[in-house]
């Protein structure tokens, strides 16, 4: 269900920077996040789930939407500023930050092996992002923080999944992007404050366009994925522990290459190879040590 996923939300996600450069973020995830929204409301609604939108921990699922509709606007202001597959590189330190964090948030141990493969993911998370070179891009730390958010909301599902229907977290996380990007659209809609130093802060500020038919139809479209993708992860990270579940999201990569060529012409550095060679690596040997262990 994961690696799935993974295929709807990559080639999701190459649509979207291709038209980050013609529209605000805000609005790309106004109107995929209210199509996906429609269409999750529409199957709750079907299968007689209205009664149970508010789940019996609404305060959780408020926080859960939030963090993952920063985390998914700030992957996005990011992808508008640097190369497919570094972004996605950069991501996969995920599942890492999932291992170190989840005696903090959810009360998980953390063993010693553990701590292990989060100091060698995140060895690869420097190569890739170049600090201290010509090549560093500002845009790499967007990410970084995109990807912390990602992983503190996907930690949060795993327990709230246990209480809480897959397709009530699904629609409560898809209306974090709406309202997130409704908030946005009030501030910068009129476009007065938009400030085209930086690729990621154009996106942001730039105010809204009016799409022809054609990306209308593309951007509506991203719902219907979005829809598919938030209800596959939901599930995916429901049904077993994030530690274990995380790992297969490393598949992106091979999409993000594949996309970035298709698209743009993107051809990824050595270095991103490299650095995403040691996030995986610490990965699939932690899962690998998980499974003797367990």
């Amino acid at each position: 269900m994961l690696t799935l996923a993974v295929l709807v939300g990559a080639l999701q996600d190459a649509f979207i920077k291709d038209l980050s450069g013609k529209y605000p973020v805000y609005e790309m995830q106004l109107l995929r996040g209210g199509t996906a929204m429609l269409l999750i409301f529409a199957w709750i609604a079907a299968s007689g789930g209205l009664r149970h939108l508010l789940g019996p921990r609404p305060g959780f699922l408020l926080f859960r939407s939030v963090v993952l509709a920063v985390a998914s606007l700030t992957f996005y202001m990011a992808l508008a500023a640097m190369q497919f597959a570094d972004a996605v590189a950069i991501y996969f330190s995920m599942p890492l930050m999932i291992a170190a964090l989840s005696g903090l948030v959810i009360g998980e141990s953390v063993p010693l092996r553990r701590w292990l493969a989060v100091i060698v993911a995140f060895a690869g998370v420097a190569i890739v992002v170049r600090p201290g070179t010509g090549l560093f891009n500002p845009a790499s730390l967007i990410v970084l923080f995109s990807t912390l958010c990602y992983a503190i909301g996907l930690m949060l599902t795993r327990p709230l999944g246990m209480q809480v229907d897959s397709k009530v977290m699904a629609l409560w996380q898809v209306g974090g992007f709406v309202v997130t990007a409704a908030l946005l659209f009030l501030v910068f809609g009129n476009g007065a404050f938009h400030d085209p130093a930086h690729p990621s802060l154009s996106y942001l500020t730039a105010g809204w366009v009016d799409p022809p038919a054609g990306d209308l139809v593309r951007m509506l479209g991203f719902g219907v994925a979005a829809a598919a993708a938030s209800f596959l992860y939901t599930l995916g990270y429901k049904l077993a522990a994030p530690s274990f579940v995380a790992p297969f999201e490393y598949s992106a990569l091979l999409w993000a290459a594949l996309w970035g060529f298709v698209f743009w012409g993107d051809i990824p550095h050595a270095s991103t190879f490299a650095g995403a060679a040691l996030v995986i690596g610490a990965g699939l040997w932690m899962v690998w040590r998980e499974r003797r262990v367990g």
